[in-house]
């Protein structure tokens, strides 16, 4: 140890600090980066969906709430739009509304199709035939609002 230096027990405890804290930093920096990135991709896209339902005279909630729902990626709607489990859901959405016994099928609203349609070309383009050709199966038609 020289005149004027700390002793080398000291210098170490800062220089750990000091990289345990830039180490923190820019972690923090990353992961902030990386939401703010998201949240504006989620934005944009939900915007645009937003501006396609409209378009197409279909209900349209408010773009935050498109953003809210289906992040930047689709969730549940781009998920896997061809599992047997989400062919089940769009099917049973298309009843009577009964359970049971008392269900039966009915002519499903073409509007809904048709906006799920417009969140898939938004999100994930690259399912969008598989779903249109699901929608031949379906017995559809413009149903009362």
């Amino acid at each position: 140890m020289t005149t004027g230096d700390a002793p080398d027990r000291t210098r170490r405890w800062i220089y750990v600090t000091t990289g345990v804290l830039l180490v923190v930093f820019a972690l923090t920096g990353l992961f902030t980066f990386t939401a703010i990135r998201d949240n504006t991709q989620a934005a944009a896209k939900a915007e645009q969906l937003h501006n396609d339902l409209a378009a197409a005279g279909l209900p349209a909630p408010e773009a935050s709430v498109i953003a809210a729902a289906l992040g930047d990626d689709g969730g549940s709607v781009c998920h896997d739009p061809n599992s047997p489990m989400i062919k089940a859901k769009y099917q049973a959405s298309i009843t009577n509304g009964a359970a049971g016994p008392g269900q039966r099928p009915v002519i499903g609203p073409r509007d809904a199709t048709h906006a799920v349609a417009l969140a898939i070309a938004v999100y994930c383009p690259d399912r969008l035939p598989d779903y249109l050709s699901h929608l031949d199966t379906l017995k559809l038609d413009d149903t009362t609002k």
